[in-house]
């Protein structure tokens, strides 16, 4: 049956409508209050004429369905949580600057806690939070006081403890010592109220097992319980103290389609977020943030304006001096992202044209390659969405066979990267007229067309296939291209150095008596660098190497 057909048929009630396509994957979901009228809209010419994206819809739809419901705002959770696991092509979807980190509580017997970049439906998931090094320092401090699980072994197969906790770290669900409630009751739930922002509970748990050990002249767990009250406060006070304590809200500003969220906890800024949206409209904002993307409501949502659309929370302009500053920073920082998006546009548009392209290029993908005099040469593939990173599609590349040849090694990762990703829509090579015609030849061996620059070392020329091109040094896609190329090459020397952390650490090892190949592994599972060892409780080295002594022995051979 053709699509207006059905739309014909259908009812007079309100209800989520679905077009598919010809594969019948989801093209687009909405919502109506009157699925017949909101239906046969799509099928008028002048939507058309006003709408080219509903005109290229229509021609792209295959199918059509809907489901009816009792109410707008069982359609509109409906709507939601099919956008949220479907995300359909015509759908305007939210999208992040980067992706941001989570802390996730699983869904089990015995709740593993993890933090994590991608949801999924199966999760409890609390932030987003800004900075990655922060979030994981929180969440150390957090599992010294409630010693939760952070391993993602299988606990029916585990046959003892780990260091975690030996180290009071973990309550050890794995040793079948402990039922799932009081695991969940000790680690869990108090953790959860801590996340929500009801912290005070924590640090009152913490004076007292500081008070208690004092007590009984047991300074060293005191001064441990000490420490983390200290680190706890230090951290929260770090984000910036900016309201009373008890204060738990949102606060979202905008400039026309980008905007900012600053999540407050306990008084003070725990995250600062960015985001796009296909709409400068703040409900379809808070409609994909809240309901659609699932993220953590508080008990208030700070808005310029106040809005129709129910989230089940209070939703409001500022009431006093201290909300209006917020509200304020958030927008001055929506109208600076509102500029450098802009002026991303513009250089993606500029250099379109310098190099030929067919269409603005979206996604530009950067190589870099990095050794030591021929040894453990690596690659980088940094990716560039609308003119920021997108660090969740960076990928590192292992070059073992090959040495002092960077041509070599591009073409190596050009086939290894495209045999399994999509071409992007502009390639980046750190070089060159000569490193941009070896792209060019490899992707031509791969069958692959695809458009490539390169930033010319030293002289901060752009290269194309065709030549050489000088620009201002102000010029916004010379300015783009070396944000890139910086980008590409910082994440190939990380990835470098960490490789050549490892090999000294494991040459090191073989050096130290009773430290055999058992030992070696638990090590290097643990540790990554010789830092994180020298740095590393002398408590920790003993339950991983078995002995006091041998611990001692091996710090002093680093």
């Amino acid at each position: 049956m053709e699509l207006r057909k059905k739309a014909e048929l259908a009812p007079k009630k309100p209800g989520v409508y679905i077009f598919y396509g010809k594969e019948h994957q989801y093209l687009y979901i909405g919502k109506a209050k009157n699925l017949y009228r909101r239906l046969m809209s799509y099928f008028s010419k002048s939507t058309h004429t006003r709408n080219p994206k509903i005109a290229s819809l229509i021609e792209e739809a295959a199918d059509l369905d809907y489901v009816i419901v009792f109410s707008e705002k069982e359609a509109l959770l409906l709507e939601a949580s099919l956008i949220y696991q479907h995300k359909p092509k015509y759908n305007i979807m939210l999208k992040e600057s980067e992706y941001y980190p989570y802390i996730e509580i699983t869904k089990e017997e015995f709740p593993l806690v993890r933090i994590v970049r991608k949801r999924s439906l199966d999760g409890e998931y609390y932030g987003p939070y800004t900075n990655i090094t922060t979030l994981r320092n929180l969440l150390d401090y957090l599992q010294q006081v409630y010693q939760f699980r952070t391993c993602a072994r299988d606990l029916k197969r585990v046959k003892k403890p780990c260091v975690e906790h030996h180290l009071h770290r973990c309550l050890a669900p794995c040793s079948n010592q402990i039922d799932a409630n009081t695991y969940v009751q000790l680690a869990i739930e108090p953790l959860r109220r801590f996340l929500k922002g009801e912290m005070e509970e924590t640090f009152n748990l913490l004076k007292e097992k500081m008070k208690k050990h004092a007590a009984v002249l047991d300074f060293e767990n005191a001064a441990k319980y000490r420490d983390l009250l200290l680190n706890l406060q230090q951290f929260l006070e770090s984000q910036g103290v900016v309201l009373e304590p008890w204060r738990n809200l949102d606060v979202i500003g905008n400039s026309g389609k980008c905007y900012v969220v600053l999540r407050v906890r306990r008084g003070n800024i725990v995250a600062k977020l960015n985001y796009t949206l296909d709409s400068s409209k703040l409900e379809d904002f808070l409609f994909h943030y809240y309901i659609v993307n699932q993220n953590e409501l508080p008990e208030l949502v700070l808005v310029k304006r106040s809005i129709k659309l129910d989230l089940g929370t209070q939703v409001r302009p500022p009431m006093d001096d201290v909300e209006t500053e917020l509200l304020r920073k958030a927008i001055e920082n929506a109208n600076i992202n509102s500029q450098r998006f802009e002026l991303n546009l513009d250089a993606m548009n500029q250099l379109k044209d310098l190099v030929g392209l067919e269409k603005s290029p979206s996604i530009i993908e950067g190589f870099d390659v990095a050794h030591l005099h021929g040894q453990l040469t690596v690659a980088s593939v940094v990716v560039f969405k609308d003119g920021f990173p997108l660090k969740s599609a960076y990928r590192h590349y292992r070059l073992t066979d090959i040495a002092n040849n960077d041509f070599a090694a591009i073409k190596n990762v050009l086939v290894r990267r495209y045999s399994k990703h999509p071409i992007p829509d502009l390639i980046f090579v750190d070089g060159g007229v000569t490193q941009v015609q070896a792209v060019v030849r490899a992707l031509s061996e791969l069958g692959k067309n695809c458009g490539v620059v390169g930033l010319s070392k030293g002289r901060e020329i752009v290269c194309t296939i065709d030549g050489e091109l000088s620009l201002p040094k102000d010029h916004p896609v010379l300015r783009l291209l070396v944000s890139i190329r910086d980008e590409a090459h910082r994440f190939a020397n990380s990835f470098h150095r960490k490789l050549r952390d490892r090999q000294l650490l494991e040459s090191i090892m073989e050096t130290v008596p009773m430290i055999g190949p058992k030992r070696r592994k638990k090590l290097l599972k643990r540790f990554t660098s010789i830092e994180e060892i020298r740095n590393a409780p002398i408590e920790e080295l003993t339950n991983i190497l078995g002995s006091e002594k041998l611990a001692k022995l091996f710090l002093s051979k680093i």
